[in-house]
């Protein structure tokens, strides 16, 4: 039997020494990387829990203003609406006085009462102003109206307001800043019964009625459902009255 030569068993030692060698550098190799990876992917977790985190936080500040801003709104809104209130308050306020000083158009029942000049012949030696319609004439059949309950009156569309005044010019009738001539409409806004309240008032009965009876002076009433009253123009400015206490 021959015998084994001497660098066989050298040899194969010296390889699988290599070999463990090279599975030791993988083992360590893949154990060295896990832990990077580890390393790496506790790194990114780190990373995203804390932009969680700040995300969470800026989510919380905003809604903190978005709410602090709807209760901005809220209270905008509610202050609004109390300044709506007062406001169309202020307004019907101002209707109503607008309404009582004659500066609105308005509508109503009531009662027209129409004069004119007399058609009769003046008799010789008469005086002639007898038988026209006088300023003063106008003035009774105002106060007669104004005391039988009407609560709007225009003389041939000219609106009678705290201000207005009816004289005489020449043959002419001023009413506010109007010259007015015959015939002359009188319209007046009242409840029902304003005829009966206004023939049986002394104005009326006293001088007006014996002129139209002793002249002839043409005049007529009617009653209306509906009269349309214009709104007075012109100034209500006072230059010297002044509320109590106020400074002019």
């Amino acid at each position: 039997m021959a015998d084994i030569p001497r660098f066989t068993r050298p040899q194969w030692a010296v390889s699988i020494a290599a070999a463990l060698v090279v599975v030791g550098f993988v083992g360590a190799a893949q154990w060295n990387g896990s832990g990077v990876r580890q390393q790496f992917t506790s790194s990114a977790q780190q990373v995203l829990a804390r932009q969680v985190l700040d995300l969470q936080r800026e989510e919380g500040l905003l809604t903190q203003q978005l709410g602090a801003k709807e209760a901005q709104i809220r209270d905008f809104q509610a202050r609004s609406a109390g300044s709506q209130t007062t406001l169309d308050s202020l307004n019907r306020q101002l209707e109503v006085a607008r309404l009582a000083a004659g500066l609105s158009r308005v509508q109503g029942p009531g009662l027209v009462v129409e004069i004119a000049d007399s058609k009769r012949v003046v008799p010789v030696g008469d005086n002639p102003a007898n038988f026209i319609v006088l300023v003063d004439d106008l003035r009774d059949l105002v106060a007669a109206l104004w005391a039988s309950g009407a609560e709007a009156i225009s003389v041939n569309g000219e609106r009678l307001v705290a201000t207005s005044s009816i004289y005489g010019v020449g043959s002419s009738v001023l009413v506010n800043t109007a010259f007015l001539s015959p015939p002359f409409r009188i319209e007046a806004i009242a409840a029902d019964g304003i005829l009966d309240r206004f023939q049986a008032n002394p104005a009326f009965l006293g001088r007006v009625k014996q002129r139209i009876d002793a002249y002839g002076l043409e005049f007529a009433t009617a009653t209306a459902t509906t009269l349309d009253l214009p709104s007075f123009v012109g100034s209500t400015r006072l230059r010297w009255a002044t509320p109590v206490g106020a400074q002019l």
